[in-house]
């Protein structure tokens, strides 16, 4: 009875014939890692992105919010209601010049 055993280059041949050099798997792992981080990143971020663009009031509390906690989950939704929630710019503007005071949700 005649056994033949691979050697390793035999193997790593037959495994580079299929999947090619290795350079091809390597940067798409590398890409998907790199993608995904920035992706989780906008997540994280996507309470202080709207503050910004909703021109909250004080969107720098928003920032450190989510920053400083929004890893619980729970800090991220609160930065999130906040940045939904807080009184903007154009509306602190338009209240200041009634003269009106400031309610619990409107207060920076």
């Amino acid at each position: 009875m005649n056994i033949h055993v691979p050697s390793t280059y035999e193997i790593y041949r037959g495994w580079q014939s299929i999947q090619g050099t290795g350079l091809e798997i390597g940067s798409a792992v590398l890409l998907a890692v790199v993608l995904g981080a920035a992706s989780g990143m906008v997540v994280f971020l996507l309470p202080t992105f709207i503050a910004c663009r909703r021109k909250v009031h004080n969107a720098a509390v928003v920032a450190v919010v989510n920053c400083a906690t929004g890893m619980t989950g729970v800090g991220w939704v609160i930065a999130l209601l906040m940045a939904c929630v807080m009184e903007t710019d154009t509306q602190r503007h338009a209240r200041l010049r009634r003269s009106e005071p400031a309610t619990f949700l409107n207060v920076p």
